[in-house]
């Protein structure tokens, strides 16, 4: 049987030795498929000729000269790569403790890894996904923030963030107890916020409180770092970007977070500078600031 590694290297080579008979922007496609493979796993048709800039029609006739019998042939192979090759999230840690920096300060290469995944994360996808999920999130009548285990720290940046805006945003804090107690309480004009990042295992309650939403038509959002997350699958709007190469990091996560509140902020102005304002007001009148 062949290994992951086998298979994947005898697919990208099929990409570069067919390519070289294909006409210039069929060679054009091979060579972004080949520097985004991961990225375009679970693209249609339509994304990878919007991304790739060559037509629809241009993908189709690269997949047949390829030997695929059909586009979901291909994407299928590439879509069993990227999960074969998916490591645990917390490996992501060990890993950062032996990898070699020779000549580079700890800092940098941090900070290169954590640009290299936001930029990634950067597409018209997810820049519509969070323009949605602003007017979403501005609409709603009750928000529920549900985000454990190694998400929990998104969570309650989002929810801290919000809550100086709004006072509609509430996070669930004990578990899945507590959590069905806020969520039977929710109906179609409210929203639920699932935050699962990890990989290739995550949290179930983030998973049921997506799949509750879903089942009982509450909007769902999920913020996750894969498509692969089983949340992904309930939500009505997702949000998904790139984790980093080298370390365990939050940094695209939190980027997109910032974005979405800055974004909502807009589109709530009024009622969150009144609320703003009010509240520093308090927080002085208190002595709790100075």
């Amino acid at each position: 049987m062949q290994t992951e590694d086998k298979m994947r290297e005898d697919l990208l080579s099929l990409f570069r030795n067919e390519s070289i008979k294909l006409s210039l922007k069929q060679r054009e496609l091979c060579n972004y498929v080949i520097e985004n493979y991961k990225k375009i796993a679970f693209w249609t048709v339509e994304e990878l000729s919007k991304n790739s800039h060559v037509s629809p029609a241009t993908v189709v006739r690269t997949v047949k000269s390829l030997g695929f019998e059909s586009y979901r042939e291909m994407i299928g192979k590439i879509q069993n790569d990227v999960i074969n090759d998916k490591i645990p999230l917390w490996w992501n840690v060990e890993k950062s403790w032996d990898i070699e920096r020779t000549g580079t300060q700890v800092l940098t290469w941090v900070a290169r890894d954590n640009i290299g995944a936001i930029t990634a994360s950067i597409n018209n996808k997810l820049l519509d996904a969070i323009n949605m999920a602003a007017k979403t999130l501005s609409g709603a009548e009750k928000i529920c923030i549900v985000a454990v285990r190694s998400s929990r720290a998104i969570g309650i940046f989002l929810h801290s963030m919000l809550s100086q805006m709004m006072n509609n945003v509430y996070m669930i804090n004990y578990g899945e107890d507590e959590m069905y107690d806020m969520l039977t309480d929710m109906g179609n004009n409210d929203l639920i916020v699932v935050i699962s990042m990890g990989g290739p295992h995550y949290a179930m309650a983030s998973i049921k409180a997506a799949e509750y939403g879903h089942n009982n038509s509450i909007k769902t959002i999920v913020l996750t770092n894969s498509q692969l997350c089983p949340a992904a699958l309930y939500a009505d709007i997702l949000l998904c970007v790139e984790q980093t190469e080298n370390h365990y990091s939050l940094a695209s996560a939190i980027t997109a977070i910032e974005a979405l509140v800055i974004e909502t902020g807009a589109i709530k102005k009024e009622v969150a500078i009144a609320k703003m304002r009010k509240l520093e007001k308090t927080l002085i009148e208190k002595n709790i600031t100075l």
